[in-house]
């Protein structure tokens, strides 16, 4: 079998995914089978291994390149198109351009398999539901190891701050639009059940075995020193860290002798505002001066498991847990495991009777309990529920037995890999809160046919361009719908009767003054496609915009408009990643463009586009409204709309308090809606300030000086202003001052 593996570390980084990556590479490989990794490294290269290829990527470093002249947020760039998006979503395109040039290459392989942590497979499976051709016919399996949206609950992270919130989106859409399932636990698998629905088929394999500690036969011996109780893994919250401290102190204090010794990584606290460690020294720092605690750096691997075999136990006290390689490579090892219940290990050392101890947190005192216990109990029998625990291990997690479940399930995938004809929303029930679509249908459209419709007031010196790149496409039904809203500037008028005889076909509409919304409700009322494509009359697409975004449509019975990245042009070079509109984001703020491509009787059957929003937003309240009847919006991740910014068009001369009112506006006419989903946009505005200052989900919402230099910051504060400026002169005194600030700034660090 060919099997291509998508991983956010490798070895011989240290950790649990690295270390999962490591053991089924050489699972496959020495079985015979074609594997290529393709993981993030700090170094780059391709490196061959017998049947296995490693193809090591490392990220764009966006923030060291955005030290550069060019426009932070421009195609010219260095690191353009990653500068556009946050950390995990420009890795996750990254690894699907990568990936999909290796399958030109190449050839197809029989299947990928992705870790969730990160959504890092959320741009490859995008790409295949869009119908990239190198994909088509490849199923996509994905790995359930730690989501971010577990895991920042269980390490008490606020959950909704941008980008982490986003994180979180992207893995829960990796999970619902991925054509196979797998867990290591049935623990991680009722998680991602309860959080996504009931519907998902989630096979359960248990991880291979470390390769490392497998070929060294025989396995390294217990040696138990009594009262020497070790922890390792990162100092971490969710590793269940503090509340084991606090219940090891409570022993000392009661007069209990034994010695802790934690052994790993720093982490940040962030529910006290410093690292792990700097907390444990200061709250324990009695402790570890009598040497009952000691806080260890990690070991290399060989010293770290010549460290654990003198331990009278491993202790495993997470909080949240899914299939740790610590409880693994302690079970291996032969050591008696002390460790949580509620939690995934749980299942592996349950797998044969008698081969670990467990504790509950709930209960109070019951670690201290069983910890009691385990320093009571003779050597022979710590070395016997250790032999217990290397036995279980070695029965569900030997590298034969799971090669041969992760093939059964493979096959099974591919047997039964379809082309969907309904595109994964997370804006559905069970995890969502709107109805699947009604399919609606309107016998006087003809099928496939593309209305183009374009509002057109004293633009003459754009149309021509605009339409230039309309009439370029390559989509071959087409009619191009052109209404002049009332305009009075006279060469615009001329303009409008030479490109009427320019284009023969074009069909010109004159009609009084009536506003951009009203505009496109009368041409889409007298259009004759199944489907509508808004364009402004100063803006351009690319000539295969349709054809893509027809295929989605025609595919598809409940999408109900496709968009596409966003290229601004004119008076600004910034560039905007659009994403799959999703509530309760969407009711915050605006995902999309407004050059989108919309089924009639989806877009008619809303009411429209809302006079009541005439001066700005109608096209977001649009996209709320389709979403609300159930239509799922696509997003192609490619450049085919080019805006352009003029400093009089209507987002120039846009205001705070302009955007303050519509956004009310708009919660209005969606009441139901906003009640829904009331506590999340409670907590996605609570912990990101105001939404019409947000710029795109991937993005952290505030802005970091490590993220940006002092000019940049002083220079975006005053673009920010620039948008919400008001009539008075304060707002321009302001910004002024910011410029030169900047440019000040600018000159100090030369």
């Amino acid at each position: 079998m060919k099997l291509f593996l998508i991983a956010s570390e490798c070895p011989p980084v240290p950790g649990g995914i690295a270390t999962y990556v490591g053991n089924t590479a050489a699972m496959f490989a020495d079985a015979g089978h074609d594997i290529t990794v393709f993981a993030r490294s700090h170094q780059p290269s391709i490196e061959r291994q017998g049947h296995c290829t490693w193809i090591k990527i490392a990220p764009r470093d966006v923030h060291l390149l955005s030290r550069t002249r060019s426009h932070p947020r421009s195609e010219t760039h260095p690191a353009f198109p990653y500068n556009v998006m946050g950390y995990w979503g420009a890795l996750s395109y990254q690894l699907a351009e990568t990936v999909i040039a290796h399958i030109r290459e190449h050839g197809k392989p029989d299947a990928i398999e992705s870790e969730d942590f990160s959504g890092l497979a959320y741009f490859l499976i995008q790409q295949k539901l869009i119908g990239c051709p190198e994909l088509e016919g490849v199923p996509i399996i994905l790995t359930l190891h730690s989501s971010q949206y577990m895991l920042y609950p269980a390490s008490q992270m606020p959950s909704y701050r941008l980008s982490d919130y986003w994180v979180g989106r992207m893995e829960k859409f990796c999970t619902l639009a991925a054509d196979g399932l797998a867990a290591p636990t049935q623990c991680i698998a009722d998680q991602a059940i309860a959080a996504l629905g009931t519907d998902l088929d989630i096979e359960i394999i248990p991880l291979p075995a470390t390769k490392q500690l497998l070929d060294s036969q025989p396995l390294p011996q217990a040696e138990p020193q009594p009262s020497d109780i070790v922890y390792f893994g990162r100092l971490e919250v969710r590793k269940g860290i503090v509340p084991l401290v606090e219940a090891c102190s409570r022993l000392w204090d009661a007069g209990v002798e034994f010695c802790l010794t934690a052994i790993g990584g720093d982490t940040w606290y962030h529910l006290q505002g410093c690292s792990m460690k700097a907390y444990l020294q200061q709250k324990y720092h009695r402790y570890i001066e009598t040497g009952q605690l000691i806080l260890s750096p990690p070991l290399s691997q060989p010293q770290l498991y010549e460290r654990i075999a003198k331990a009278w136990c491993v202790v495993i006290p997470s909080l949240w847990e899914n299939f740790p390689n610590t409880c693994m490579e302690s079970m291996l090892l032969g050591k008696l495991i002390l460790a949580s219940s509620g939690v995934g290990h749980v299942e592996m050392l349950q797998a044969e009777k008698d081969a670990g101890i467990l504790f509950d947190w709930q209960i109070p005192g019951d670690f201290e309990r069983q910890l009691k216990h385990v320093l009571s109990l003779p050597s022979k029998e710590i070395l016997k529920i250790g032999q217990q625990a290397q036995k279980a291990v070695l029965t569900t997690s030997n590298h034969t037995q799971v090669l041969s479940q992760r093939l059964e399930h493979l096959e099974k995938v591919i047997q039964c890999h379809r082309k969907r004809t309904f595109f994964p929303s997370l804006n559905y029930p069970p995890h969502g809160q709107v109805p699947h679509p009604q399919i609606l249908s309107n016998d006087s459209s003809v099928s496939g046919k593309v209305s183009v419709c374009i509002p057109f007031y004293n633009h003459g010196q754009f149309i021509e361009e605009t339409l230039e790149s309309v009439f370029a496409s390559d989509y071959p039904v087409m009619e191009v719908i052109l209404l002049n809203d009332g305009s009075t500037d006279s060469q615009s008028l001329t303009k409008l009767a030479d490109i009427q005889h320019q284009y023969p076909s074009l069909k010109v509409i004159h009609s009084h003054n009536q506003g951009v919304a009203a505009a496109r409700n009368h041409m889409a009322a007298i259009a004759s496609g199944e489907y509508l494509a808004f364009l402004d009359a100063d803006d351009r697409i690319s000539p295969h915009f349709y054809t893509y975004a027809v295929h989605v449509l025609n595919q598809y019975s409940n999408v109900g408009f496709v968009a596409s990245w966003l290229k601004e042009f004119g008076s600004s070079q910034k560039v905007w990643i659009a994403w799959n509109p999703e509530f309760p984001y969407l009711l915050c703020h605006n995902m999309l463009g407004v050059c989108t491509v919309v089924r009639k009787s989806a877009y008619q059957a809303t009411g429209g586009m809302k006079s009541a929003l005439a001066e700005n937003l109608e096209d977001h309240e649009c996209w709320i409204s389709l979403c609300e009847q159930g239509w799922a919006g696509v997003v192609i991740p490619a450049f085919h709309y080019f805006y352009r910014i003029r400093p009089t068009s209507r987002l120039g001369n846009s205001n705070r308090e302009q955007l303050l009112y519509l956004y009310e506006a708009i919660a209005r006419l969606h009441p139901d809606l906003y009640r829904k989903y009331s506590s999340e946009i409670y907590h996605l505005l609570n912990q990101n300030g105001a939404s019409w200052l947000w710029d795109n989900p991937s993005y952290n919402s505030t802005v970091s000086t490590t993220d940006l230099t002092g000019m940049e910051i002083l220079t975006l504060a005053a673009n920010k202003l620039r948008r919400m400026r008001s009539d008075g002169g304060i707002a321009l005194i302001i910004r002024k001052f910011l410029l030169l600030a900047a440019s000040g700034f600018h000159r100090w660090r030369r």
